[in-house]
């Protein structure tokens, strides 16, 4: 294998991209990334300095490494390079299956050189459209992440998105067991965000406005306990909830997480999570060292364990390609 693999990031989703190439770079690795215009508010302008930066790049760059599919197309054409993609949600789960997005969607993930999908969910999906398809779980950045810090009253927090990707019913279902349950002995909260929130806020959740990263993290640490989506997985904000050490009620979780006292969450059906709460709520602090969310996070969503695998992929996908243009 090659000692180093020039590669470029193109964009970001969760922040994955981001947390794998700057461990890359502190393990020596010559990674770069580059940022979608619409993080710098879409304007032409921001237009503009994407396509400067992807220029840039280019020549300096072995491997475009795609995050989110429907965005490969910059990885080929006027700047076509081998590429790997990663799948993150809503391009394989929905997008890909739709007339509308059907053949961009089919275009990147067939002409890509690998494939990865982020969560266990996915892999029926994502393997119908490309069957050597590979799971590789979201690589956190834990380096941002506070010390918990609980408030002075008991907080309650539901760190998703109100909306059918998180749940839907089951989720508003789950909100109203909480708020049932605790009474006026907790607060709880979640964030205004996803077209389902003012039916939290309704049942009787305080809704906190959208904030950046660093902002939204401070007020997750504030809470004593979290309780996840109810669609059955794990995304970045029940993970950093668990990495700060917030013990986290986790419902229904989907096939292809570990069991019993491996999850590092409290894993209980959904019409159980108030009463799960009510218990957590009761002590959080033996909860969370009982329930070991930081450690689970460690183990498998630490970046550093991500770049010899990828380091291995990236050497290969150059390999072949080399041989198949030498043919």
């Amino acid at each position: 294998m090659s000692e180093t693999t020039r590669v470029t990031h193109l964009f970001d989703c969760a922040d994955v991209g981001s947390a794998l190439v700057a461990e890359g770079r502190r393990q020596k690795q010559p990674w770069r990334q580059v940022q979608g215009p619409w993080t710098r508010g879409g304007t032409k302008q921001a237009y503009y300095r994407f396509l400067a930066e992807l220029a840039l790049s280019y020549p300096r760059s072995e491997l475009w490494h795609v995050h989110m599919g429907g965005r490969a197309r910059w990885a080929r054409g006027r700047f076509s390079r081998p590429y790997v993609l990663t799948l993150h949600g809503t391009d394989i789960k929905e997008n890909y299956w739709q007339d509308e997005h059907r053949d961009a969607l089919k275009l990147d993930v067939d002409l890509a050189r690998h494939v990865f999908f982020t969560t266990p969910e996915l892999r029926e999906k994502a393997q119908l459209a490309r069957p050597d398809a590979e799971y590789m779980p979201q690589a956190m950045n834990l380096e941002m992440l506070p010390t918990w810090n609980p408030s002075a009253r008991p907080r309650v927090f539901f760190p998703s998105r109100w909306d059918a990707q998180k749940g839907g019913d089951g989720l508003l279902e789950a909100a109203a067991d909480v708020v049932s349950a605790v009474g006026s002995e907790a607060e709880v909260v979640g964030i205004d965000w996803g077209n389902r929130a003012q039916e939290a806020a309704e049942l009787g959740v305080k809704l906190l406005p959208k904030m950046d990263a660093k902002h939204y993290v401070a007020e997750l640490a504030q809470a004593h306990v979290a309780v996840g989506q109810t669609a059955g997985i794990l995304s970045v904000s029940e993970l950093q909830a668990m990495s700060i050490g917030v013990p986290l009620i986790f419902s229904d979780p989907v096939d292809g997480y570990p069991r019993g006292d491996e999850m590092g969450a409290i894993v209980v059906p959904r019409h159980q999570a108030g009463a799960a709460v009510v218990e957590a709520l009761g002590d959080p602090q033996t909860t969370s060292e009982r329930v070991g969310g930081p450690a689970y996070v460690r183990r498998h969503h630490d970046p550093a364990g991500m770049i010899s695998r990828l380091r291995t992929v990236y050497a290969r996908v150059l390999e072949d390609s080399s041989a198949g243009a030498a043919e």
